[in-house]
Protein backbone atom coordinates (compact mmCIF):
# COMPACT_ATOMS: atom_id res chain seq x y z
CA UNK A 1 0.00 0.00 0.00
CA UNK A 2 2.79 2.25 0.61
CA UNK A 3 3.89 1.89 -2.82
CA UNK A 4 0.58 2.98 -3.96
CA UNK A 5 0.24 5.92 -1.88
CA UNK A 6 4.09 7.38 -3.06
CA UNK A 7 2.95 6.68 -6.79
CA UNK A 8 -0.24 8.15 -6.49
CA UNK A 9 1.13 11.12 -4.68
CA UNK A 10 3.52 11.51 -7.42
CA UNK A 11 0.66 11.72 -10.03
CA UNK A 12 -1.32 14.16 -8.46
CA UNK A 13 1.45 16.94 -6.95
CA UNK A 14 2.62 16.65 -10.63
CA UNK A 15 -0.75 18.13 -11.98
CA UNK A 16 -0.75 20.46 -9.33
CA UNK A 17 1.71 22.73 -10.70
CA UNK A 18 0.18 23.29 -13.71
CA UNK A 19 -3.66 23.53 -12.32
CA UNK A 20 -1.71 26.38 -9.73
CA UNK A 21 -0.81 28.53 -13.08
CA UNK A 22 -4.77 27.83 -14.55
CA UNK A 23 -5.77 29.17 -11.28
CA UNK A 24 -3.89 32.56 -11.08
CA UNK A 25 -5.57 32.72 -14.70
CA UNK A 26 -8.61 34.20 -11.85
CA UNK A 27 -7.38 34.36 -8.50
CA UNK A 28 -4.54 36.86 -6.84
CA UNK A 29 -1.45 34.43 -5.70
CA UNK A 30 -1.92 34.60 -2.46
CA UNK A 31 -5.91 34.71 -2.05
CA UNK A 32 -6.20 31.56 -4.71
CA UNK A 33 -3.87 29.81 -2.25
CA UNK A 34 -5.95 30.29 0.49
CA UNK A 35 -9.30 30.05 -0.59
CA UNK A 36 -7.85 25.92 -1.68
CA UNK A 37 -6.88 24.98 1.53
CA UNK A 38 -10.20 26.72 3.21
CA UNK A 39 -12.10 24.76 0.71
CA UNK A 40 -10.28 21.94 1.71
CA UNK A 41 -11.07 22.05 5.18
CA UNK A 42 -14.62 22.22 4.62
CA UNK A 43 -14.70 19.17 2.61
CA UNK A 44 -12.58 17.70 5.58
CA UNK A 45 -15.39 18.95 7.91
CA UNK A 46 -17.92 17.34 5.95
CA UNK A 47 -16.21 13.94 5.82
CA UNK A 48 -15.40 13.44 9.45
CA UNK A 49 -18.54 15.07 10.14
CA UNK A 50 -20.22 11.32 8.73
CA UNK A 51 -17.69 9.61 10.46
CA UNK A 52 -18.36 10.85 13.52
CA UNK A 53 -14.85 12.11 14.25
CA UNK A 54 -13.92 13.37 17.37
CA UNK A 55 -11.52 16.46 16.58
CA UNK A 56 -9.97 16.52 19.73
CA UNK A 57 -5.93 16.83 19.55
CA UNK A 58 -4.20 14.00 22.01
CA UNK A 59 -1.44 16.22 22.76
CA UNK A 60 -3.51 19.13 23.70
CA UNK A 61 -2.35 22.81 23.53
CA UNK A 62 1.17 22.21 22.88
CA UNK A 63 0.10 19.59 19.77
CA UNK A 64 -2.01 22.77 18.43
CA UNK A 65 0.92 24.65 18.81
CA UNK A 66 2.92 22.29 16.68
CA UNK A 67 0.44 21.92 13.86
CA UNK A 68 -0.28 25.83 14.02
CA UNK A 69 4.11 26.33 13.10
CA UNK A 70 3.50 23.55 10.82
CA UNK A 71 0.73 25.11 9.05
CA UNK A 72 2.03 28.55 9.00
CA UNK A 73 5.07 27.81 7.47
CA UNK A 74 3.80 25.75 4.72
CA UNK A 75 1.44 28.57 4.29
CA UNK A 76 4.80 30.70 3.34
CA UNK A 77 5.85 27.76 1.03
CA UNK A 78 3.01 28.27 -0.79
CA UNK A 79 3.01 32.08 -1.08
CA UNK A 80 6.71 31.80 -3.03
CA UNK A 81 5.43 29.14 -5.18
CA UNK A 82 2.25 30.38 -5.63
CA UNK A 83 4.23 33.80 -6.63
CA UNK A 84 6.75 32.12 -8.52
CA UNK A 85 4.64 30.53 -10.96
CA UNK A 86 3.21 34.03 -11.73
CA UNK A 87 6.24 33.74 -13.80
CA UNK A 88 7.58 30.52 -14.53
CA UNK A 89 5.82 27.50 -16.19
CA UNK A 90 4.78 24.34 -13.90
CA UNK A 91 7.06 22.44 -15.23
CA UNK A 92 10.01 24.56 -14.03
CA UNK A 93 8.97 25.84 -10.77
CA UNK A 94 8.57 21.70 -10.15
CA UNK A 95 12.25 21.01 -11.26
CA UNK A 96 13.71 23.88 -9.08
CA UNK A 97 11.40 22.55 -6.14
CA UNK A 98 13.11 19.41 -6.70
CA UNK A 99 15.84 20.55 -4.44
CA UNK A 100 13.17 20.23 -1.70
CA UNK A 101 14.68 15.99 -0.45
CA UNK A 102 18.35 17.43 -0.26
CA UNK A 103 17.50 19.76 2.52
CA UNK A 104 14.54 17.77 4.31
CA UNK A 105 17.11 14.75 4.60
CA UNK A 106 19.57 17.57 6.85
CA UNK A 107 16.47 19.15 8.64
CA UNK A 108 15.36 15.40 9.58
CA UNK A 109 18.94 14.92 10.70
CA UNK A 110 18.86 18.06 12.56
CA UNK A 111 15.63 16.99 14.12
CA UNK A 112 17.05 13.64 15.09
CA UNK A 113 14.47 12.10 13.26
CA UNK A 114 16.73 10.13 11.22
CA UNK A 115 19.86 9.43 10.23
CA UNK A 116 21.77 10.89 7.18
CA UNK A 117 22.60 8.01 4.98
CA UNK A 118 25.48 8.93 2.32
CA UNK A 119 23.79 7.50 -1.00
CA UNK A 120 20.77 9.75 -0.73
CA UNK A 121 22.83 12.84 -0.12
CA UNK A 122 25.15 11.77 -2.86
CA UNK A 123 22.10 11.43 -5.20
CA UNK A 124 20.14 14.53 -4.04
CA UNK A 125 23.43 16.44 -4.22
CA UNK A 126 23.62 15.69 -8.07
CA UNK A 127 19.67 17.18 -8.52
CA UNK A 128 21.16 20.08 -6.54
CA UNK A 129 23.81 20.48 -9.63
CA UNK A 130 20.78 19.72 -11.75
CA UNK A 131 19.38 22.61 -10.38
CA UNK A 132 22.37 24.71 -10.78
CA UNK A 133 22.11 24.33 -14.87
CA UNK A 134 18.71 25.14 -14.33
CA UNK A 135 19.43 28.71 -13.06
CA UNK A 136 21.98 29.05 -15.69
CA UNK A 137 19.27 28.68 -18.02
CA UNK A 138 17.10 30.98 -16.42
CA UNK A 139 19.46 34.09 -16.96
CA UNK A 140 17.97 33.90 -20.68
CA UNK A 141 14.98 34.13 -19.45
CA UNK A 142 14.80 37.79 -17.45
CA UNK A 143 15.26 39.61 -14.07
CA UNK A 144 11.47 38.39 -13.01
CA UNK A 145 11.73 35.15 -14.09
CA UNK A 146 15.19 34.92 -11.98
CA UNK A 147 13.66 36.33 -9.11
CA UNK A 148 10.29 33.71 -9.50
CA UNK A 149 12.93 30.87 -9.32
CA UNK A 150 14.72 32.14 -6.16
CA UNK A 151 11.06 32.50 -5.01
CA UNK A 152 10.78 28.78 -5.60
CA UNK A 153 14.09 27.47 -4.14
CA UNK A 154 13.62 29.47 -0.55
CA UNK A 155 10.10 27.21 -0.26
CA UNK A 156 11.65 24.33 -1.11
CA UNK A 157 15.48 24.54 0.35
CA UNK A 158 14.70 26.68 3.40
CA UNK A 159 10.27 26.62 4.34
CA UNK A 160 9.01 22.86 3.37
CA UNK A 161 11.86 20.94 5.06
CA UNK A 162 10.77 22.85 8.46
CA UNK A 163 6.81 21.76 8.31
CA UNK A 164 7.74 18.42 7.11
CA UNK A 165 10.21 17.52 10.24
CA UNK A 166 7.47 19.43 12.58
CA UNK A 167 4.71 16.73 11.39
CA UNK A 168 6.73 13.60 11.22
CA UNK A 169 7.87 14.40 15.41
CA UNK A 170 4.36 15.81 16.73
CA UNK A 171 1.50 14.32 14.14
CA UNK A 172 2.25 10.43 14.44
CA UNK A 173 -0.57 9.84 17.22
CA UNK A 174 -3.75 11.62 15.34
CA UNK A 175 -5.66 10.12 13.15
CA UNK A 176 -4.49 11.18 9.77
CA UNK A 177 -7.75 13.07 8.58
CA UNK A 178 -7.79 14.95 11.92
CA UNK A 179 -4.55 16.55 11.25
CA UNK A 180 -4.67 17.26 8.03
CA UNK A 181 -7.68 18.73 8.85
CA UNK A 182 -5.66 21.40 11.17
CA UNK A 183 -2.35 21.49 8.54
CA UNK A 184 -5.00 22.84 6.04
CA UNK A 185 -6.78 25.01 8.44
CA UNK A 186 -3.34 26.84 9.18
CA UNK A 187 -2.12 27.08 6.13
CA UNK A 188 -5.36 28.74 4.95
CA UNK A 189 -5.41 31.12 7.42
CA UNK A 190 -1.87 32.10 7.09
CA UNK A 191 -2.35 32.95 3.42
CA UNK A 192 -5.90 34.61 4.00
CA UNK A 193 -3.98 36.89 6.12
CA UNK A 194 -0.63 37.73 3.81
CA UNK A 195 -3.51 37.98 1.36
CA UNK A 196 -5.16 40.75 3.03
CA UNK A 197 -1.64 42.27 4.07
CA UNK A 198 -0.47 42.57 0.79
CA UNK A 199 -4.24 44.19 -0.63
CA UNK A 200 -5.14 41.66 -3.02
CA UNK A 201 -8.02 41.78 -4.88
CA UNK A 202 -10.40 39.46 -3.48
CA UNK A 203 -13.08 40.29 -5.90
CA UNK A 204 -11.03 39.55 -8.76
CA UNK A 205 -12.83 35.75 -8.80
CA UNK A 206 -15.53 37.14 -9.77
CA UNK A 207 -14.57 37.65 -13.40
CA UNK A 208 -12.52 34.48 -13.66
CA UNK A 209 -12.93 32.26 -16.65
CA UNK A 210 -14.27 28.45 -15.75
CA UNK A 211 -10.94 27.08 -16.22
CA UNK A 212 -10.01 28.84 -12.80
CA UNK A 213 -12.78 27.79 -11.63
CA UNK A 214 -12.09 24.30 -12.16
CA UNK A 215 -8.35 24.39 -11.58
CA UNK A 216 -9.34 25.76 -7.80
CA UNK A 217 -11.43 22.93 -7.32
CA UNK A 218 -9.20 20.18 -7.95
CA UNK A 219 -6.94 21.70 -6.42
CA UNK A 220 -8.47 22.00 -3.01
CA UNK A 221 -9.84 17.96 -3.10
CA UNK A 222 -7.39 16.21 -5.10
CA UNK A 223 -4.36 18.13 -4.33
CA UNK A 224 -5.02 19.16 -1.13
CA UNK A 225 -7.19 16.54 0.62
CA UNK A 226 -6.84 13.22 -0.76
CA UNK A 227 -2.54 14.29 -1.45
CA UNK A 228 -2.46 15.52 2.07
CA UNK A 229 -4.04 12.70 3.36
CA UNK A 230 -2.45 10.04 1.95
CA UNK A 231 1.22 11.96 2.83
CA UNK A 232 0.42 12.47 6.42
CA UNK A 233 -0.72 8.60 6.29
CA UNK A 234 2.43 7.71 4.71
CA UNK A 235 4.49 10.00 6.66
CA UNK A 236 3.60 7.14 9.23
CA UNK A 237 5.09 4.52 7.46
CA UNK A 238 8.28 5.72 5.61
CA UNK A 239 11.36 7.84 6.63
CA UNK A 240 10.37 11.30 5.64
CA UNK A 241 13.89 11.83 3.17
CA UNK A 242 12.27 8.61 1.45
CA UNK A 243 8.84 10.33 1.19
CA UNK A 244 10.31 13.72 0.13
CA UNK A 245 11.91 12.31 -3.07
CA UNK A 246 8.52 12.47 -4.50
CA UNK A 247 9.56 15.91 -5.19
CA UNK A 248 12.26 14.76 -7.83
CA UNK A 249 9.66 12.53 -9.18
CA UNK A 250 6.94 15.67 -10.07
CA UNK A 251 8.96 17.65 -11.95
CA UNK A 252 9.22 14.99 -14.94
CA UNK A 253 5.62 14.60 -15.36
CA UNK A 254 4.95 17.98 -15.14
CA UNK A 255 7.57 18.80 -17.95
CA UNK A 256 5.49 16.64 -20.24
CA UNK A 257 2.52 18.87 -18.77
CA UNK A 258 4.11 21.83 -20.28
CA UNK A 259 5.48 19.73 -23.85
CA UNK A 260 1.36 18.42 -23.84
CA UNK A 261 0.66 21.91 -23.27
CA UNK A 262 3.23 24.02 -25.67
CA UNK A 263 4.48 25.48 -22.29
CA UNK A 264 8.07 24.66 -22.89
CA UNK A 265 9.98 27.10 -21.08
CA UNK A 266 14.00 25.32 -20.92
CA UNK A 267 16.45 24.92 -23.53
CA UNK A 268 19.15 22.34 -23.80
CA UNK A 269 20.91 23.59 -20.48
CA UNK A 270 17.85 23.19 -18.73
CA UNK A 271 17.42 19.38 -20.07
CA UNK A 272 20.81 18.51 -18.71
CA UNK A 273 19.65 19.88 -15.39
CA UNK A 274 16.48 17.60 -15.57
CA UNK A 275 18.41 14.21 -16.85
CA UNK A 276 20.91 15.18 -13.65
CA UNK A 277 17.45 15.30 -11.71
CA UNK A 278 16.77 12.19 -13.09
CA UNK A 279 19.80 10.45 -12.27
CA UNK A 280 19.26 12.10 -8.37
CA UNK A 281 16.10 10.65 -8.29
CA UNK A 282 17.37 7.01 -9.32
CA UNK A 283 19.97 7.31 -6.31
CA UNK A 284 17.40 8.76 -3.79
CA UNK A 285 14.85 6.20 -4.36
CA UNK A 286 17.31 3.39 -3.61
CA UNK A 287 16.38 3.27 0.09
CA UNK A 288 12.04 2.87 -0.60
CA UNK A 289 12.82 -0.64 -2.14
CA UNK A 290 15.48 -1.35 0.89
CA UNK A 291 12.67 -0.42 3.42
CA UNK A 292 9.93 -2.58 1.55
CA UNK A 293 12.57 -5.63 2.13
CA UNK A 294 13.16 -4.92 5.86
CA UNK A 295 9.07 -4.98 6.20
CA UNK A 296 8.64 -8.23 4.46
CA UNK A 297 6.05 -10.65 6.67
CA UNK A 298 8.96 -13.05 6.13
CA UNK A 299 11.80 -11.39 8.65
CA UNK A 300 11.34 -11.91 12.19
CA UNK A 301 11.64 -7.67 12.57
CA UNK A 302 8.19 -7.05 11.27
CA UNK A 303 6.50 -8.72 13.97
CA UNK A 304 7.95 -6.60 15.98
CA UNK A 305 7.23 -3.43 13.94
CA UNK A 306 3.78 -4.79 13.37
CA UNK A 307 3.05 -5.37 17.08
CA UNK A 308 4.03 -1.72 18.07
CA UNK A 309 1.91 -0.38 15.39
CA UNK A 310 -0.90 -2.41 16.23
CA UNK A 311 -0.46 -0.97 20.06
CA UNK A 312 -0.13 2.94 18.47
CA UNK A 313 -3.11 2.19 16.71
CA UNK A 314 -5.16 1.06 19.68
CA UNK A 315 -4.51 4.88 21.33
CA UNK A 316 -6.19 6.88 18.11
CA UNK A 317 -9.20 3.83 18.15
CA UNK A 318 -10.88 1.85 15.75
CA UNK A 319 -12.38 4.92 13.35
CA UNK A 320 -8.79 5.05 12.25
CA UNK A 321 -7.31 2.14 10.69
CA UNK A 322 -4.03 2.90 10.16
CA UNK A 323 -2.90 0.06 7.81
CA UNK A 324 -5.52 1.09 5.50
CA UNK A 325 -5.55 4.67 3.02
CA UNK A 326 -7.28 7.54 3.81
CA UNK A 327 -10.78 8.29 1.71
CA UNK A 328 -10.91 10.70 -0.51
Amino acid sequence: MEVLGYLLLCLIWSTTWQAIRICLTGYPPFFGAGLRFLGAVVVLLGVLAVQRRLLRLPGGLWQHLMFLIAGVVNGFGYALVYQAETQLTGGTTAIICATGPLFTAIAARLFGLEPLRLRRVAGMSIGLVGVGFLFWEGQTFGAAQVYAMVFALLAAAVVWPVYGALLKRHAQDVATLVSTLYFLFYSAVCLLLLSCLRQEPWTKFLEAPWQAHGALVFLAIWGSVVAWGVYLWLLRRLELSVLSTIGLVQPVLALVLDWVLEQQQLGPRGYVGVLLVLLAMALSLAPLHRLRTRTSPSTPSTMTKTSTLDSRDQTVGDANPEHEPPPG
